[in-house]
């Protein structure tokens, strides 16, 4: 599984610009890189601009998840390519 994600940018950049494919490249990544527990407790909502917005719980999560981000945005890019995602907006949504 990991070799096929792995495959999927340099697949994704010899096809058109497509934001709807880029949005469902950048989730499917989030997915992989966020672990099972971060996972369980948020949902990718928004890729533009580079900028990934993404659903949390509550303010503990939120806060918690803002600290981790820079590495979170690093594990991103080391998935999908430097400068894919340059920031993660987290927002409280029930």
């Amino acid at each position: 599984m990991e070799q096929l994600f792995a495959a999927i940018p340099s697949i994704v950049k010899d096809l058109e610009p497509n934001e709807s494919l880029a949005e469902a490249v950048v989730f499917a990544a989030w997915n992989q890189v966020a672990g099972e527990q971060i996972r369980a407790r948020t949902t990718p909502l928004a890729f533009l601009s580079k900028r990934l917005v993404v659903a949390v719980e509550d303010e503990s999560w939120q806060q918690n998840l803002e600290a981790l981000a820079a590495q979170m945005v690093a594990k991103l890019n080391a998935s999908l390519g430097d400068g894919t995602v340059t920031f993660i907006e987290f927002r409280i949504q029930i």
